[in-house]
């Protein structure tokens, strides 16, 4: 029979949220209110699709894969079922015919419709683009609803009026989009066929989704495809056994013989059983039954699986506040460590406090100002010029020292905070190889010299006239050089500032530990660009569902 319509209506599911994005729908916003008026569950489950689509499983938690995939497969039930059927009862049951590689899906649709409206081929796989056949009476009921965009739409007199066929591709295609698209087709059925052959009719993929389907309350039938006669009692045994096995001894089973090889559709009478069904099924009444119930075992469902996402990513949430508390545990431990470092003066030991001890000696340049008394007018000229000079190469000296001690206690920070998310024992699978990619190289010198710089400069500013002894830089930089642990400039500071030295040490301490808590920004930025959240929202729809059950 030749098409009296054919349209495209194709889309597909979002790579990045895996919601079908719904075109507006011509009804009107009072018709849209009305219809959550009549059903409050769609207020409820469009607040619950908003809520789903903000979740994420972006850490490699074991089993994120599942929960990520799990996630779509809701938003696929939410978007392409519940709230279509919310919205509009009068939409067409969807029967889904899917099944292996090769066991003539796309033959049978064909043959049920008496014209090639989907792509039968020996290639395999055969149907990589959906095709849904619906009556034209049905066309305005889909049209500007999420069906259309999960393929080819196409009108045709001969499918049942109140029913949407749709020719799935293979569930074990070895084209992984094809695989995917057939098991979200899965999720949009009403009823699912499931077609096979007795060459196929043991493969284990398709059986496990006849599973899931039946416990979600999907209405399912079998489809026994192209069964020579001389092993039709065996198989079909088997078969009954498997379906009792799985609660579905009281699913039909309609059984197609082997005709051999031919081209394009079968003869009426070898599908008239499963048409005849089919014709059945399509009274209003009836596909208005089968959708609710599933719908039923849908809702019933979907408050486990909201439950399961929320402790998904809950966990998620916990596992990136255990990568934040170790990443901000090295940086207090570090600083601490460069805390303890420069109140005990360890950047003062060694060559600075050598250099001193030289400087400051019998005839040494700095000699008058260890001595306990003032430094007189005489001594100005090229002796005070002498000192100045002293000063500033002690100031650097020390400088240098503190910019060493500062430098390995950012890189210390950052290497414990890198060594805490990839410790085999305590952070296995939180997926912080990754997250350390992200992270910018070592600048730990750059920014002790930075910080040190500053402080210095800080320092100058605050310390006021030296007096004849010497000049505003050169007392600040006997200041630094006290803070910096040279107990003898220390001394001489004092005298010639009191508090000064103290007061400069204490600046340093804070700049030194601002410095090494910033140290591990980079990993807790990388944190904070990962979109988790709690699954307290989703725990609240949970409940919601539980009520409107």
């Amino acid at each position: 029979m030749p098409l009296r319509r054919q349209s495209s209506h194709v889309g597909a599911l979002s790579p990045h949220n895996g919601r079908v994005t719904t075109p507006a729908h011509p009804a009107s916003a009072n018709q849209e209110a009305a219809a959550t008026s009549r059903h409050p569950r769609l207020a409820v489950v469009t607040d619950l699709q908003d809520d789903v689509e903000a979740i994420a499983f972006p850490i490699d938690l074991p089993g994120a894969t599942d929960l990520q995939t799990l996630r779509e497969r809701v938003l696929t039930q939410i978007g392409t079922r519940l709230l279509p059927r919310l919205r509009d009862e009068e939409a067409p049951a969807v029967v889904v015919f899917g099944g292996s590689t090769g066991v003539g899906k796309s033959t049978l649709v064909n043959s049920l419709l008496g014209a090639e409206v989907t792509e039968a081929s020996v290639l395999r796989p055969t149907t990589r683009r959906p095709v849904v056949a619906i009556h034209p009476e049905d066309l305005t009921l889909v049209e500007g609803r999420p069906l259309t965009e999960l393929g080819t739409v196409v009108t045709q007199e001969d499918v049942p009026a109140g029913l949407a066929l749709l020719d799935a591709p293979d569930l074990n295609s070895v084209d992984a989009r094809n695989r995917s698209m057939a098991n979200q087709l899965l999720e949009t059925a009403d009823l699912w066929i499931f077609v096979t052959t007795a060459s196929r009719y043991g493969d284990a993929l398709p059986w496990k989704l006849l599973a899931d389907a039946h416990e979600r309350g999907i209405t399912t039938a079998v489809v026994l495809n192209r069964v020579p006669s001389t092993v039709l009692a065996q198989v079909r045994k088997d078969l009954m056994g498997r379906l009792d096995g799985l609660g579905l001894g009281s699913a039909p089973l309609f059984v197609i013989p082997d005709v051999g090889p031919h081209e394009g559709p079968l003869e009426p009478a070898t599908v008239a059983e499963l048409a005849a069904w089919l014709r059945l099924v399509a009274d209003r009444a009836r596909a208005a039954g089968v959708v609710r119930r599933t719908n039923r075992g849908i809702w019933t469902g979907l408050r486990e699986q909201i439950l399961a996402l929320a402790d998904g990513t809950d966990a998620q949430a916990d596992a990136a506040a255990s990568l934040r508390a170790r990443a901000e545990g090295a940086a207090e431990a570090q600083a601490a460590a460069v805390r303890e470092a420069i109140s005990a003066g360890r950047a003062g030991l060694g060559a600075p406090t050598t250099r001193w001890l030289a400087m400051a000696s019998t005839g040494g340049p700095l000699a008058p100002l260890v001595r306990k008394r003032r430094v007189g007018r005489g001594f100005r000229g090229r002796a005070q010029a002498a000192r100045e000079a002293a000063a500033r190469s002690l100031a650097e000296e020390s400088a240098a020292a503190l910019g060493l001690v500062l430098t390995d206690a950012l890189r210390r920070a950052s290497a414990d905070a890198r060594s805490a998310w990839t410790d085999s024992e305590s952070a296995t699978g939180l997926g912080a190889d990754r997250l350390l990619a992200s992270v910018e190289p070592d600048g730990a010198e750059q920014e002790a010299r930075q910080v040190v710089e500053a402080w210095r400069a800080a320092v100058r500013q605050h310390v006021g006239d030296g007096g004849s002894a010497l000049s505003p830089e050169g007392l600040a930089g006997l200041v630094a050089v006290g803070a910096a642990g040279v107990a003898g400039a220390a001394d001489a500071a004092e005298r010639l500032a009191p508090g000064a030295v103290e007061k400069a040490r204490t600046d340093l301490v804070d700049r030194a530990e601002t410095a090494v808590r910033a140290a591990v920004a980079p990993y807790l930025a990388e944190l904070d660009a990962l979109p988790i959240r709690r699954g307290t929202a989703l725990r609240l729809r949970a409940s919601e569902l539980k009520e409107h059950a």
